[in-house]
């Protein structure tokens, strides 16, 4: 635990109000993200704080051995009530609160029908029922002959360091009583002198009522039954229903049979086709034969790296043996902790932090690992080729994951990925997932643009330059040239102009659309020519933008202008147009960025995608006259077969 972690919780103060501020993001928040453990006994609970609960789930998943403990009281409908007083006996009585508290959990699913956003959220939540780090009990007072509600409210938080801090007040755990209540509540560090007793009376009188051994209170866990509906939830919506459906995705079977005959190589698969259920696939098959003991699963970028997180711990819970999630990336450094023991262990891993988990993995116990390289073509980049060389061939299994493996301009990368992974390949391309209604056909509009003299002294000036290195002794390569040239063409100066005439013509382009630029100042030029058209737009540069690209995913931004790191890791069904201002001379990103939006709808069947691509009209193979020959081909391929 860092330095600054402890400092965070260290200043914390010793009492909130509404009044002053947040509960939940003053207190609540930082208590949850660092703490190894939470006690809770709380007064009024409603389904409702398993929706304010989620929204800090993914940054407590995170973390291994944190464990929540809950005791709370559910309101009882007057017909509970009514059916308490007239029970004859204990048992029937014991029956009506167990209903009581089993259908907190149940109506907390219930509501998971809204947004992709709120279902992940809620699979969270299961997940961490599931695995036992979040154990609720329900508590029934029963002191005097017409109890009213369970009404204590302390918690204890533990953090891994040794502080603990308790705390009592009028916070229900509800959403309202973390959000929009008038609450308070006071605050015992046991760092401080004064404050050591309170904090061990308070950690005792819930270890009582946790036990069941508090007088005049009963107090009842989930049963089970419930317990099975919430393994169910977690996975149920996984299984596809109709027999065609079923056929149109059958080549990820192809490929889990391809590499269990041969498990080293590279799955290469278009975007939208399903690399990742397939890896999972891969994976289930190997823990069902029993040959399968750990998971390092690697890739580069928190949004993908989260992906991947939340998809592995919503898989893991439907898997026969049970595997700890582990995360060594951004402020997680769980890598230690797998490699001591990687025995049912899932590890997922930034690649750039991937020798330091090799260092400390004995190459003696990596039989029975799987290890998976997502984007694997940017596993063949000179650092890493001088980093991780020969470290694969220690493992059980090896596999790569991309739309396009090969790295233009990098023979010796290219290389060194089937070098460390394998030889094996399974090959499922964008013109079969198109032609197989994988993916949805497409229009390609490709606008003529000239360079302008700006342009062409740019262009006049990268010749210089390697004329120039030539002399020098140092001359540049094939792709430090193509990488130069690229960019002139890229932030051609016509081009915001006739994008600017082609929308004022056809509106709709600008709308469900990522417009695609190679630097912000191209991107702020754009927007001067599109602020007076009647759209919601926004900019995604930077993580501080992050939330522009969630209002875009779920309708309140018309259109989203963006550069390279949205080409990987995102999955928005609704989009229906992108626009390649910027595209690079090899197919990958373009790939990439074409498949943004080539993904099915379910809310929209008709579907027909649109790529708006700018083609320099005086110059013969180029680089732009390439790529539009390869689209144009693509834009008529049309759907086969289910």
């Amino acid at each position: 635990m860092t330095t600054a972690n402890k400092q965070i919780i260290r200043e914390l103060k010793s009492y909130y109000r509404s009044s002053q501020g947040s509960l939940g993001n003053d207190f609540f928040k930082p208590c949850l993200e660092h703490c190894s453990a939470y006690n809770r006994a709380a007064g009024y609970f409603t389904s409702s704080v398993l929706k304010t609960w989620a929204l800090v789930l993914p940054s407590v998943l995170k973390k291994e051995d944190v464990n929540i403990s809950l005791v709370v009281a559910p309101e009882l409908p007057q017909n509970d009530l009514n059916a308490l007083k007239a029970a004859s006996t204990i048992q029937s009585e014991n029956e009506i609160l167990q209903d009581v508290a089993d259908n907190i959990v149940l109506d907390a699913i219930e509501y998971s029908g809204h947004t992709d956003d709120q279902k992940l959220q809620l699979k969270l939540f299961t997940s961490m029922i599931v695995s036992g780090r979040l154990i609720l009990k329900f508590a029934f007072p029963e002191h005097v002959s017409n109890p009213g509600m369970y009404h204590e409210k302390i918690g204890v938080f533990e953090f891994p360091w040794g502080d603990k801090i308790a705390f009592t007040g009028s916070a229900n755990e509800t959403g309202s009583g973390y959000q929009s209540n008038f609450e308070s509540i006071q605050v015992f560090r046991s760092w401080i002198d004064s404050d050591k007793d309170r904090v061990e009376n308070i950690e005792s009188e819930f270890i009582s009522t946790w036990g069941d051994s508090t007088d005049g209170l009963r107090v009842l866990s989930m049963s089970n039954d419930v317990l099975k509906k919430v393994k169910a939830y977690s996975y149920s919506k996984k299984k596809k229903k109709i027999s065609k459906e079923i056929n149109k995705w059958r080549h990820q079977d192809e490929a889990v049979e391809g590499f269990l005959k041969n498990p080293h190589g590279i799955l290469e698969m278009a975007t939208g086709t399903g690399k990742t259920r397939t890896s999972l696939k891969i994976l289930s098959s190997l823990i069902d034969m029993n040959k399968l003991r750990a998971v390092i699963i690697c890739t580069e970028g928190s949004d993908l790296l989260n992906q991947w997180y939340a998809e592995v711990l919503e898989w893991v819970a439907d898997q026969k043996d049970t595997f700890a999630v582990l995360c060594h990336y951004e402020k997680m450094h769980q890598g230690g902790s797998f490699s001591i023991d990687p025995k049912n262990k899932i590890l997922i891993v930034s690649r750039k932090q991937l020798d330091k988990v090799f260092r400390q993995l004995s190459k003696n116990d990596r039989s029975e690992i799987a290890i998976i390289h997502d984007e694997v073509h940017k596993l063949g980049s000179p650092s890493h080729l001088k980093k991780l060389k020969g470290e694969h061939k220690y493992f059980d299994y090896t596999l790569g994951l991309s739309a396009t493996p090969d790295r233009k301009y990098d023979k010796e990368g290219t290389k060194f990925i089937i070098d460390e992974l394998g030889s094996f390949k399974f090959e499922f391309d964008i013109k079969k997932a198109i032609k197989r209604g994988i993916l949805c056909e497409f229009d390609y509009i490709p606008l003529p643009y000239q360079l302008t003299e700006g342009d062409r002294e740019r262009r006049k000036n990268v010749w210089k330059m390697v004329g120039a290195r030539k002399k020098e002794g140092s001359p540049m390569s094939d792709k430090e040239i193509q990488i130069k040239l690229s960019k002139v063409y890229k932030l051609a100066e016509q081009k915001p102009s006739i994008f600017e005439l082609y929308f004022q013509k056809n509106p709709k382009v600008i709308s469900n659309t990522i417009i695609f630029v190679e630097t912000m100042e191209f991107g702020e030029r754009l927007l001067s020519k599109i602020h007076n058209a009647a759209i919601r737009y926004r900019t995604y540069y930077q993580d501080d933008d992050k939330i522009n690209l969630v209002k875009f995913s779920n309708g309140e931004i018309d259109c989203l202008i963006t550069c390279h790191k949205l080409s990987e890791g995102i999955d928005i069904k609704r989009l229906e147009n992108v626009v390649l201002f910027s595209s690079a001379t090899a197919r990958l990103e373009t790939i990439q960025r074409i498949g943004r939006c080539l993904r099915i709808d379910p809310n929209n069947p008709k579907k027909r995608a649109l790529v708006i691509d700018f083609v320099v009209d005086e110059e013969k193979d180029t680089a732009d006259s390439k790529r539009a020959e390869w689209l144009k081909e693509l834009s008529c391929i049309k759907t086969e077969e289910l």
